[in-house]
C-alpha cells in the first residue's frame, strides 16, 4: 500500500542513517534519487519557516505492508506551482518484496499524483550511469518516459588548498531590477535541449528558481546568503550565489558567467571562495552542468575536486482536453539529447 505522509523529512532522517550505517560496511536503504548536503539546505529554522512560508512544498509518499515500511518517495515543489522535483525514491532493504516492484510502485504513484495535481513537469536527478560499475536506475526511469538532458557536476574546495592570487571584481548586491537580467543570462549560457526541458519562459519563476524569495529578508533570517551580479552595461556579464554553511552542512556556491565574458569567471570565483572562508573554514560545493565550460575550467583552476555526477532527467506530464481550441499549439514529438554522453534518444508523444 502506498499513502502520503505529513511533512517531517522522513525521506532526510533516513538518509542520513543510511549515510552512518554504510560508514560501517552496512546498508540501511536502495536510493536512487537523493540530494546532496547543499541541495537539501532550508534557509529557515523550523520555527521560523511556520511564520514565513518562503521554501518550496514538498510531498512525501511510503510504500508499507503491514506498517512496515518498504520504500518511500519525496517529490518537492517548485515555486511556479506546475513543476515538481523528484527529491527522494528509495527501497528499504532486507524487505520481502523486490526493490525494483517498491520503486516502480513508487514512481507510477507520484506520476499519478503529478497528474491529478496540475503538474505539468517532473524533474529528476539519477546517479550517472557511467559512473557506476553496475546497471544504474536509468532504465527504470526511461521506461516511465523521463529523458536525460543534461548531466549535473558537483566539485568541492576543501579548507587550507592552495587559492591563489587574483583581481577583485566590481559586482553588485542583487537586487529585484536584476530579474530580467539575470533570465537573459540564463538564455546566453543554457543550450536550447535544456530551456526546452525547463521551459523556465518566465523571468520571476527563473529568479525564485535562483536567488530564492524576490523579497529582501530581515538580516537575522537570511542566514549568511548573499547574491551579487556583475553589471557589465548593456547585460549582466555574471551572477554569483553565495550560501554559508550551518551545523554540519557545508558552504554552497553557484555561478553563472556569459559566454562573451570568460575573464569573469575565476576572478569572481575567487572572490566567492574568499567571502564564504573568511567567516567558517569549511568544505565549499559548487553544482554546474556539463555545458558550462567556463565555470568549470574555474572551478579546476582555482583547486575545487570533481566529486560526482548526477544525470538530469525530465518527464512531461500529458493532461486530459476535451476541447482541442483550448490547448496551445505544441510540438507533437519532443526530443532531448545530449550528444557524445551516451543517451539514446526516445520520443514521448505529447498529445
Amino acid at each position: 500500500m502506498i499513502r502520503p505522509v505529513l511533512y517531517v523529512d522522513l525521506p532526510g532522517i533516513i538518509y542520513s542513517i543510511d549515510r552512518r550505517a554504510r560508514s560501517k560496511q552496512h546498508e540501511f536503504a536502495n536510493f536512487v534519487c537523493w540530494l546532496e548536503p547543499v541541495e537539501n539546505r532550508v534557509s529557515l529554522p523550523p520555527l521560523l519557516r511556520n511564520i514565513f512560508p518562503v521554501t518550496t512544498a514538498a510531498r512525501t509518499w511510503i510504500c508499507e505492508d503491514h506498517w512496515h515500511i518498504l520504500g518511500f518517495a519525496q517529490a518537492r515543489e517548485r515555486p511556479s506551482r506546475l513543476t515538481w522535483d523528484l527529491a527522494y525514491l528509495a527501497s528499504m532493504v532486507n524487505g520481502n518484496t523486490s526493490s525494483d516492484e517498491v520503486l516502480t510502485a513508487l514512481l507510477e504513484y507520484v506520476l499519478g499524483m503529478a497528474s491529478t495535481h496540475g503538474i505539468l513537469r517532473i524533474f529528476a536527478k539519477v546517479e550517472d550511469e557511467e559512473e557506476r560499475e553496475e546497471a544504474g536506475p536509468y532504465e527504470l526511469f526511461q521506461k516511465m518516459g523521463f529523458q536525460r538532458y543534461a548531466r549535473q557536476l558537483t566539485y568541492v574546495f576543501e579548507p587550507g588548498s592552495q587559492l591563489g592570487e587574483y583581481s577583485a571584481p566590481t559586482l553588485r548586491r542583487w537586487n529585484r531590477h536584476h530579474v530580467w537580467g539575470l533570465h537573459q543570462l540564463y538564455r546566453a549560457v543554457t543550450p536550447q535541449r535544456v530551456q526546452m526541458a525547463e521551459m523556465l519562459d518566465n523571468s520571476e519563476e527563473l529568479a525564485k528558481l535562483y536567488v530564492g524569495s524576490l523579497r529582501p529578508l530581515p538580516t537575522a533570517l537570511a542566514r549568511g546568503d548573499e547574491t551579487y551580479v556583475c553589471d557589465v552595461g548593456v547585460r549582466l556579464g555574471a551572477w554569483l550565489r553565495l550560501s554559508r554553511g550551518h551545523g554540519s552542512a557545508p558552504h554552497q556556491l553557484s555561478l553563472m558567467v556569459h559566454p562573451e565574458h570568460a575573464e569573469l569567471a575565476e576572478p569572481i570565483l575567487r572572490f566567492g571562495v574568499q567571502r564564504l572562508l573568511e567567516r567558517d573554514q569549511r568544505p565549499i560545493y559548487c553544482q554546474v552542468r556539463e555545458y558550462e565550460s567556463l565555470v568549470i575550467n574555474a572551478l579546476r583552476s582555482s583547486g575545487f575536486e570533481h566529486v560526482s555526477t548526477k544525470a538530469a532527467l525530465v518527464r512531461h506530464i500529458a493532461l486530459f482536453a476535451t476541447n482541442p481550441r483550448t490547448v496551445p499549439a505544441l510540438e507533437q514529438r519532443v526530443v532531448y539529447g545530449v550528444k557524445g554522453l551516451g543517451t539514446v534518444n526516445s520520443r514521448q508523444s505529447m498529445r
